[in-house]
Protein backbone atom coordinates (compact mmCIF):
# COMPACT_ATOMS: atom_id res chain seq x y z
CA UNK A 1 0.00 0.00 0.00
CA UNK A 2 1.69 3.61 -1.17
CA UNK A 3 1.41 6.01 1.77
CA UNK A 4 1.19 9.83 0.71
CA UNK A 5 3.72 12.59 2.40
CA UNK A 6 1.98 16.02 2.47
CA UNK A 7 3.73 18.35 4.19
CA UNK A 8 2.70 20.37 7.22
CA UNK A 9 1.59 23.55 4.98
CA UNK A 10 -0.07 22.01 2.10
CA UNK A 11 -1.92 20.22 4.75
CA UNK A 12 -3.45 23.01 6.79
CA UNK A 13 -4.45 25.00 3.81
CA UNK A 14 -6.19 21.87 2.74
CA UNK A 15 -7.73 21.82 6.20
CA UNK A 16 -8.81 25.87 5.98
CA UNK A 17 -9.77 26.35 2.61
CA UNK A 18 -13.45 25.26 3.41
CA UNK A 19 -13.23 28.07 6.27
CA UNK A 20 -14.78 31.28 5.91
CA UNK A 21 -13.31 34.41 5.56
CA UNK A 22 -14.02 35.01 9.24
CA UNK A 23 -12.40 31.79 10.59
CA UNK A 24 -9.42 32.24 8.14
CA UNK A 25 -9.19 36.42 9.51
CA UNK A 26 -9.33 35.06 13.29
CA UNK A 27 -6.54 32.43 12.72
CA UNK A 28 -4.57 35.36 10.94
CA UNK A 29 -5.15 37.43 13.87
CA UNK A 30 -4.28 35.02 16.82
CA UNK A 31 -1.23 33.42 14.29
CA UNK A 32 0.18 37.27 14.46
CA UNK A 33 -0.85 37.83 17.84
CA UNK A 34 1.53 34.38 18.89
CA UNK A 35 4.30 35.97 16.83
CA UNK A 36 4.83 39.07 18.60
CA UNK A 37 3.56 37.83 22.27
CA UNK A 38 6.72 38.03 24.27
CA UNK A 39 8.20 34.60 25.29
CA UNK A 40 7.19 34.31 28.23
CA UNK A 41 8.33 31.21 30.52
CA UNK A 42 4.72 29.52 30.13
CA UNK A 43 3.91 26.11 29.69
CA UNK A 44 2.14 25.53 26.81
CA UNK A 45 -1.41 24.04 27.54
CA UNK A 46 -1.17 20.55 26.66
CA UNK A 47 -5.01 19.77 27.77
CA UNK A 48 -6.44 19.44 24.40
CA UNK A 49 -3.91 16.77 23.51
CA UNK A 50 -3.84 15.38 26.83
CA UNK A 51 -7.37 14.23 26.68
CA UNK A 52 -6.82 12.36 23.76
CA UNK A 53 -4.43 9.95 25.54
CA UNK A 54 -6.06 6.64 26.12
CA UNK A 55 -9.24 8.35 25.22
CA UNK A 56 -10.55 5.22 23.67
CA UNK A 57 -8.88 3.08 26.39
CA UNK A 58 -11.40 0.67 27.84
CA UNK A 59 -8.86 -1.68 29.37
CA UNK A 60 -9.05 -4.33 26.13
CA UNK A 61 -5.87 -5.87 24.96
CA UNK A 62 -4.99 -4.62 21.79
CA UNK A 63 -4.54 -8.19 20.11
CA UNK A 64 -8.34 -8.84 21.25
CA UNK A 65 -9.86 -5.80 20.11
CA UNK A 66 -8.10 -7.02 16.69
CA UNK A 67 -9.65 -10.31 16.66
CA UNK A 68 -12.57 -8.53 17.96
CA UNK A 69 -12.79 -6.23 14.43
CA UNK A 70 -11.29 -8.89 12.12
CA UNK A 71 -14.22 -11.60 13.56
CA UNK A 72 -17.11 -8.92 12.82
CA UNK A 73 -15.92 -8.67 9.16
CA UNK A 74 -17.93 -9.79 7.00
CA UNK A 75 -17.44 -11.52 3.03
CA UNK A 76 -20.36 -9.16 1.53
CA UNK A 77 -22.35 -12.44 0.97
Amino acid sequence: MASVAINNTDWLMRLLSTQSKEVKLDIISRLSASLTRKNKAKKDDMSFFDSLTNSWDDGTPVEEEVARIKAARHSGH
